[in-house]
């Protein structure tokens, strides 16, 4: 037959495992150096950055002053162009009043040249003025045939129309009169 001890043999506990204890001071310490690190490349990062910031402020205010500078100069480049094209207009202006005189300086001067033309010896000429086309001429003479030949001269011409002889007087030096007509190119 079998024995069977249902009871079972004492057997000696195990010892359970006391539990190991870490160092306390090396733990520590590495704490610290590891927070001190920390710390370390922090600020080092941070004076890298503020390196930075005012290397780039620097620079900022660098190019101030320059595109300061520069615009102090176009600023009197501007005035100089602006007094250049002041002076372009003031000589535009002057060129356009030259071209208009010239252009109207024909008529006047072929005005002239008849008058001159049928100017019979023994008159002259006081005043004569001109509105558009309508000539009004004031002289003196010494006879009243001077007179009458100018008239008659100026009607046969073919650039004076509508001669009306207007007042005449005797005067010490002669006789005075007053002349008006019309210019018409023939």
């Amino acid at each position: 037959m079998i024995r069977i001890n249902l009871l079972g043999e004492k057997k000696a506990p195990k010892a359970k495992a006391a539990p190991t204890a870490l160092p306390l001071e090396g733990t520590a310490a590495s704490q610290n150096l590891l927070l001190g690190g920390i710390v370390l490349v922090g600020l080092l990062v941070y004076a890298g950055w503020w390196w930075a910031a005012s290397h780039q402020i620097r620079t900022l205010e660098h190019r101030k002053v320059e595109a300061q500078r520069e615009l102090e100069r176009l600023a009197e480049i501007r005035k100089k162009a602006e007094e250049f094209k002041k002076q372009k207009a003031l000589l535009e202006k002057k060129i356009t009043l030259i071209s208009d005189l010239k252009k109207k300086q024909s008529v006047p001067v072929h005005i002239l040249d008849q008058i001159s033309k049928n100017l019979p010896d023994f008159l002259w000429l006081d005043s004569m003025s001109a509105a558009a086309n309508q000539i009004s001429i004031t002289g003196k003479a010494t006879t009243y045939t001077a007179v009458s030949n100018f008239y008659d001269n100026l009607n046969r011409s073919g650039y004076f129309s509508d001669v009306v002889l207007g007042k005449t007087a005797e005067v010490p030096e002669g006789v005075s009169f007053i002349l008006s007509c019309r210019f018409q190119t023939p």
